[in-house]
């Protein structure tokens, strides 16, 4: 089979549960599916069906109910743990993202004839699943990340205590990540995305430097010795990266570098879908060559140009130095 059906029902039953609120409504406990119903104000019948479905799949526990009372349902370990309690494993988020991404895709017939995406506005909640997305990544990955971003960067400046600019860095994951390492970390993206940074923060955020702006207009003011770009060059085009590349080279102090973390055509076994995903998803972006990467690199002024291929992930580390 070219697709496995099962695990796009899968998708499509769990991300209907969260959005029904089914899942929360069974946090409490163990519930009969007209309770559930009535918590997550939804069909009795409708919900016994789905919550069967959520069984089947492993996200709920239920009794047989032969005892003589009504059949109950609870969230299984494995439920909670991926898509309730906070954690490492949690992939709440992740799951809503897919769906959404899903819906996108359907419309490809549409993008293929004009090339571009419909416009279509992202709500509250649109927002709020995407940033957080970029927080349920695998941890190792993004330790990796940090490591990898740190050694690079110690080169250049092997002393003085790093200051860095996490730009378009979403919930601040990456940032505090590098600021549980010594470093001074300065979390750049859109006020609206600062507010849920800041929200999901909670206590660690008076620990980050907040600072609103459109990275691809305007970059705070350096200089500084590290700018880490994550999973951001796919959402533009060649145009915007190569200015966006300038800026950072004028932001960054001598010795300073350039971390770019994303999926490069030819060496990422996961790029030509992404493209795809990207071609669905936004008027410009895509999945870009080492040799484009290079070029941006050079033209703006970089040095010591390295492309590394992460352990942990399906995607890459690119890597410029300014000269000292």
């Amino acid at each position: 089979m070219l697709v496995e059906r099962k695990e796009i029902e899968k998708l499509l039953v769990l991300t209907a549960a969260i959005e029904s609120g089914l899942i929360d409504a069974l946090d409490g406990g163990a519930k009969t599916a007209e309770e559930v119903a009535l918590a997550a104000s939804t069909d009795e019948r409708a919900t016994r069906i789905v919550l069967d479905a959520l069984v089947d799949v492993g996200a709920v526990d239920s009794d047989d109910g032969d005892d003589g009372g009504r059949q109950s349902y609870r969230l299984s370990a494995e439920g909670r743990r991926r898509l309730l309690d906070p954690g490492p494993d949690l992939e709440r988020n992740s799951l809503l993202h897919q769906a959404n991404k899903a819906r996108g895709w359907l419309e490809l017939p549409q993008v293929l004839k004009q090339g571009k995406p419909k416009q279509r506005e992202r709500s509250a909640g649109g927002l709020r699943t995407f940033v957080r997305t970029m927080a349920e990544g695998a941890p190792q990955a993004m330790d990796e990340v940090v490591d990898r971003v740190l050694a690079y960067s110690r080169e250049g400046i092997p002393e003085k205590p790093l200051t860095l600019l996490d730009a378009g860095g979403a919930v601040g994951h990456m940032a505090r990540r590098f600021k549980a390492r010594g470093v001074e970390a300065t979390l750049c993206d859109r006020p609206e995305v600062l507010e849920e940074a800041w929200e999901y923060q909670g206590e660690g955020a008076a620990q980050l430097n907040f600072h609103p702006c459109d990275f691809t207009e305007q970059l705070p003011p350096g200089p500084f010795d590290v700018i880490y770009l994550g999973n951001v060059y796919h959402i533009y085009g060649p145009g915007t990266n190569a200015e966006v590349t300038r800026m950072v080279f004028d932001s960054l102090g001598p010795g300073g570098s350039i971390a770019i973390r994303d999926f490069v055509l030819g060496r990422s076994t996961r790029a030509p879908m992404f493209a795809v995903n990207m071609l669905q998803a936004t008027a410009e972006g895509g999945v870009w060559r080492e040799s484009q990467y290079r070029e941006w690199l050079t033209e703006a002024g970089f040095e010591d140009i390295r492309i590394i291929d992460l352990e942990h992930a399906d995607n890459q580390l690119i890597f410029g130095r300014r000269p000292v």
